[in-house]
């Protein structure tokens, strides 16, 4: 029974089958309020350590082959926790039990921890279909997208400069002839993991705290399916992962923003962040690179030196500051149009006495 194509009565269902409602510029998975940008799973995932997972899904592999009955359910239970953790499934599954009720069950009850572990050794592998799904999608997912994202940023600047267009994210797709992996087979992938037909229902969330939004409602059984999902509505709205020049690890670039730099604190560090240190590791090389910044930072170094003195005051220096700012850039832009050395000589004198006049700008 449903109304314009919503079903009315909606049942408990196993957490291979999510609920998605995707909005303008976020999403919510099944039925949590809190709202997620496009590509923050995917983000997560691209930085996920895949070796506890693995570990204990090879364990679990062992006890089955030996057919050790007494410590299966104990594996697949330990295999369970590590997924609920997982990014993805830990922003939904809220309960053990969630995520495999018969894990959870042979965790708690003896005579379900024998039942379940005879079928499991028996070779009934309805049990770990979803594990299995969550090893290859992982594997698929982190050398398919890395491939994608290095080859969309090989050859580009990873900072939009001032003044700089900003590349719409098609159009770098299509300069870096990624378009036939946008669909068909899915981002260079096998045909096994081609780009997922999804059903589309909308639906009206009205959540507390938000404005009402017309959303589109879709269901995913496999992890990877999502993922593209994500990804590709991330693409259309500018959100996309990007790697740490600093660390390496990725970060969600959303709209509008360009960092080289991600926020985390960086290795060997226990505040700084990567994006601190990245900043003003790039103004030492813009001023060591560039005559008008040397001569603009040695002025400033002056008067802030005669401000801490209590020979000039806070007032005076920062409309100093304003100034020097303003004549700074004017020269940058006469420097850059410089047809000579000499002329770039006269730029920059006359640029260091403007600043170092005595008077109060």
């Amino acid at each position: 029974m449903g109304v314009l194509g919503k079903d009315i009565f909606n049942f408990r269902r196993c957490v291979e089958h999510t609920e998605v409602q995707f909005g303008a510029k976020r999403y919510w998975l099944e039925d949590i309020s809190d709202p997620i940008p496009y590509g923050t799973v995917l983000t997560d995932l691209l930085n996920y350590d895949t070796k506890p997972y693995l570990q204990k899904f090879s364990a679990l592999e062992q006890a089955i082959t030996e057919k050790n009955l007494d410590t299966i359910p104990d594996h697949l239970f330990s295999l369970t926790e590590e997924l609920v953790a997982m990014p993805f499934y830990r922003i939904f599954i809220r309960f053990l039990e969630t995520a495999d009720p018969l894990a959870y069950l042979a965790s708690i009850d003896e005579n379900a921890h024998r039942y379940i572990a005879e079928d499991i050794a028996a070779g009934d592998d309805s049990y770990l279909r979803l594990y299995y799904r969550v090893r290859d999608d992982l594997a698929v997912i982190q050398q398919q997208y890395t491939w994608f994202l290095d080859s969309f940023y090989e050859g580009t600047p990873f900072e939009k400069k001032k003044g700089q267009r900003k590349e719409p994210l098609a159009e770098r797709m299509l300069q870096k002839f990624l378009e036939p992996y946008v669909s068909g087979v899915s981002l260079g992938a096998s045909p096994d993991v081609d780009a997922p037909q999804v059903n589309i229902q909308f639906a009206m969330l009205n959540m507390a705290g938000c404005k009402p939004e017309l959303v589109e409602k879709m269901y995913f059984d496999r992890l990877i399916d999502f993922v593209y999902v994500e990804f590709m509505r991330g693409l259309q709205k500018g959100f996309i992962p990007k790697r740490c020049t600093n660390c390496g690890k990725w970060f969600l670039q959303t709209p509008g923003a360009s960092y080289s730099y991600c926020t985390n604190i960086a290795p060997g560090e226990e505040k700084a962040t990567c994006r601190e240190i990245g900043a003003k590791s790039s103004f030492r090389e813009k001023v060591r690179n560039n005559e008008v910044w040397m001569v603009h930072q040695r002025a400033y170094k002056k008067f802030f030196a005669r401000t801490r003195k209590g020979k000039m005051s806070k007032a005076e220096f920062e409309r100093w500051s304003r100034r020097a700012e303003i004549m700074r850039d004017k020269a940058l832009g006469q420097y850059d149009t410089a047809k000579s050395e000499e002329e770039k000589a006269e730029i920059i004198e006359g640029l260091r006495i403007k600043l170092n006049r005595e008077e109060r700008l």
